[in-house]
């Protein structure tokens, strides 16, 4: 769907292109007639040229043979003159009609819309005025419109289906994202602010504004596996032990299991970073223990996310490092267990980072909590 929304916006962006110049040559030609009607007052050889040029157009000739048969040549003139600026004027006010649509297509999120569909039913019954001065064109035209207006009918009825399928698809990845956070005491905002890093180091990387938020509600379910992994290792408050880090270790692999058979682009997506997000460069990450390029970007962005925030957060075992040393940590790891790329991208964005890891602090997480149940408190018993 997307590849084909990119395609026409492309189309239209071409199509604005002829669309004005056809408009500023209609708009020339009806000043150079409107010249002629008066020229052909004052002067006998405009007059004549005016004459000429018309009775070779066969369009005019038929209609308005019948009316101009009786009068003075200066009269036939003006007349041809006039239907033919008629027939311009019909065409340039058709072309501005699908400018506006074309607009709407470029600048909308979607080029499919019921109001796109109305622009091109209201387009075709202008045509139609065409109708007494070439009744077949008029008729050619407002049969395209009208197709192209039921195409973008139909289009803004399947559009409407995918963005219900999107909802329902963000629905149950925050969902998830709440049941995988709820399942360890220890994590508290970390899903939300890996999420929001990997939106960070995507759009500094130079993804589009809906990659960027793709990877940041897909990146939320990086951990989603670890439902499948017993609590009693999740939350041991002492180091792992070697088999104890082998079964955590399956979580990634679990995490795309989990999401194998899940339909829709964004569920393609985190199932990639869940398998994705602890594979290294170097090739010594897991599951299968991938190498450079065959990682997915959207899997080395997450790593880089999901370790700066594990290093800089408090876990039972662990205190949380100084920001400093964190950031120190990640760039010494570029090339062997982080992308390099991304690690450039971490160190430009690296304040905004910071500032995010502030706002989602497990702290403020607490506050809100307790101010809620304060909120809670006070309006039971203004209640009572």
């Amino acid at each position: 769907m997307e590849k084909t929304k990119k395609r026409i916006i492309t189309l239209a962006k071409i199509l604005d292109v002829i669309c004005n110049i056809a408009s500023v040559f209609i708009i020339v030609f009806i000043t150079f007639m409107v010249l002629f009607m008066i020229g052909s007052v004052f002067s006998k050889e405009v007059l004549d040229s005016t004459l000429e040029t018309m009775n070779e157009v066969e369009f005019l000739k038929n209609a308005v043979e019948d009316a101009v048969e009786d009068m003075s040549d200066l009269a036939k003139a003006e007349i041809y003159t006039f239907v033919y600026i008629l027939y311009f004027l019909v065409w340039l006010l058709l072309l501005r009609f699908m400018r506006g649509l074309i607009r709407t297509m470029k600048e909308g999120s979607t080029p499919f819309t019921i109001e796109a569909s109305k622009k091109l039913k209201f387009a075709a019954y202008v045509s139609l005025m065409l109708v007494f001065l070439d009744p077949l064109i008029a008729l050619v035209m407002f049969l395209v419109f009208r197709l192209f207006s039921a195409l973008f009918e139909y289009g803004a009825y399947l559009q409407d289906k995918a963005d219900r399928t999107s909802r329902i698809q963000e629905e149950m990845i925050v969902s998830f994202a709440e049941i995988t956070e709820n399942k360890s005491s220890q994590t508290g905002n970390h899903v939300k602010r890996v999420s929001e890093y990997s939106k960070i180091l995507a759009k500094q990387m130079g993804l589009s504004e809906d990659e960027c938020e793709k990877i940041r509600l897909a990146s939320t379910m990086h951990d989603i596996g670890k439902l499948l992994i017993s609590a009693q290792i999740l939350e041991k408050p002492a180091r792992l032990t070697d088999e104890e880090f082998a079964e955590i270790k399956k979580h990634s692999g679990y995490g795309g299991e989990l999401l194998e058979s899940v339909e829709g682009d964004i569920m393609e997506l985190a199932r990639i970073i869940a398998l994705d997000h602890h594979e290294r460069p170097d090739g010594r990450g897991y599951p299968d223990g991938k190498t450079g390029d065959e990682i997915s970007l959207e899997g080395r962005i997450v790593a880089v996310a999901d370790v700066y925030d594990a290093l800089t957060s408090r876990r039972s075992y662990k205190d949380a490092w100084d920001p400093h040393i964190a950031y120190d940590e990640i760039i010494k790891n570029a090339g062997t267990q982080f992308d390099k790329d991304v690690v450039e991208a971490f160190k430009a964005s690296y304040g905004e980072i910071e500032k995010t890891r502030q706002s989602y602090s497990d702290a403020s997480k607490l506050t809100f909590k307790h101010n809620k149940k304060l909120e809670e408190k006070k309006i039971e018993a203004e209640e009572k």
